[in-house]
């Protein structure tokens, strides 16, 4: 043993060091290591090193020896540091390749989101006509496109919320301006009436003038009470024959008309609706087919029974036409197309406004056909009581 080529311990029974070439030995516990029962090894690091102690036992004479075989291993420690390293190396790049795969891939995830994200706050902010460009047809397609189904219902809405804001402040203006007309007339006729004593021709004049703007006023009042009234629970449908229902109406209306006159052309047929509401759409439309001075003095009136279950109403008259520019408007609460003439004809505006309300109720609605100078057609539809 004394080349050093094993390293070697003995001790007797009570641990007592007999031999030993392991350097400085002495510094380990060696009674961890010693076991009577069976052989043992362990783990110690001794100068700096790390060594495998292996201790076994002899029985010589009755005593005890122990030896303690020891073992160089630092070379594996020195192999599992390195391992760790490269380990702990290799982790770094993945985690640092991980890292910025995952940064990659969520923004790419992401981008629609925040996209989705800065246009939800554009519209949040009043710009209504803004939309999501996002093309890809996985989740976040979907939930784009339905993002700019709600977007374009909410910017229908405020259009609508917009236009019938529109429309009550044209028809508040409307009404006050149909109102302020005759009652300046009225106030200033009454007050010369008042003030001086006039030949008869003028006082003729004046409490002609004012009665008629107060019948005027009276016809306005009925029209607005019948517009502001219209809910479909007050409709009273009932079925009635067509040709009963216009021939009475033309005959309170030939009393009125005074240089024109009414023309049928109506098939027989049971319709369904309101008649008290469908006799003000009648007399309306006659009036304004009245007030478009035919050359021919003539109103006709015509029913026709369709083949879907549908009767049409048409008011047909050859007088001034209405400019298409105003066709469509002529529907709106107190628009005139000419305003001078209209209130010199007692008119207000607000009669063919009545008139589509009424058909809307009945799941209806006005058509016009115009031209100027060659005519107007008025017509609308009903359903028929088909047995």
């Amino acid at each position: 043993m004394e080349d050093d080529t094993e390293l070697v311990s003995l001790y007797t029974e009570e641990y007592e060091n007999i031999y030993s070439n392991i350097r400085d030995i002495d510094k380990i516990d060696i009674k961890t290591i010693l076991d009577k029962q069976e052989d043992t090894y362990a783990l110690r690091e001794l100068n700096n090193k790390h060594y495998m102690f292996i201790s076994s036992h002899w029985s010589i004479n009755n005593k005890i020896i122990y030896i303690v075989n020891a073992y160089d291993v630092e070379i594996l420690y020195q192999e599992k540091d390195r391992q760790i390293n490269s380990i702990l190396v290799t982790d770094g790049i993945i985690l640092v390749v991980s890292t910025l795969l995952i940064s990659i891939v969520s923004i790419y995830l992401t981008r629609p989101i925040n996209s989705l994200n800065k246009i939800s706050k554009k519209i949040a902010s009043g710009k209504f006509s803004e939309r999501a460009n996002i093309k890809t047809k996985d989740e976040i397609g979907e939930l784009s496109s339905s993002f700019n189904v709600m977007a374009e219902q909410i910017d229908n809405k405020i259009n609508e919320l917009n236009l019938q804001v529109k429309q009550k402040n044209d028809f508040i203006n409307g009404f006050t301006h149909e109102l302020k007309t005759p009652m300046t007339a009225i106030v200033g006729y009454a007050d010369l009436l008042r003030l001086k004593r006039c030949d008869e021709e003028v006082t003729k004049k004046a409490l002609n003038y004012i009665y008629f703007e107060t019948k005027r006023l009276e016809n306005l009042a009925f029209k607005l009470m019948k517009l502001m009234s219209l809910t479909e629970e007050k409709l009273e449908i009932t079925d009635f024959e067509v040709s009963d229902f216009i021939n009475k109406i033309v005959k309170i209306e030939n009393n009125i008309l005074t240089q024109n006159y009414i023309e049928l052309d109506i098939e027989k047929s049971i319709i369904l609706g309101d008649s008290d509401l469908l006799e003000i759409v009648m007399r309306n439309l006659i009036e304004n087919a009245n007030k478009a001075e035919p050359r021919d003095k003539k109103i006709t009136i015509k029913g026709k029974s369709l083949n879907n279950g549908k009767y049409r109403i048409s008011v047909i008259d050859k007088g001034k036409g209405i400019p298409k520019e105003h066709i469509e408007r002529v529907t709106e609460d107190f628009y005139m197309v000419d305003k001078s003439r209209s209130r010199i004809n007692g008119g207000s505006g607000i009669g063919l406004s009545l008139v589509k309300k009424i058909l809307n109720l009945h799941n209806s609605d006005i058509n016009i056909e115009s031209e100027v100078n060659i005519g107007t057609v008025v017509y609308f539809e009903l359903e028929e009581n088909v047995k």
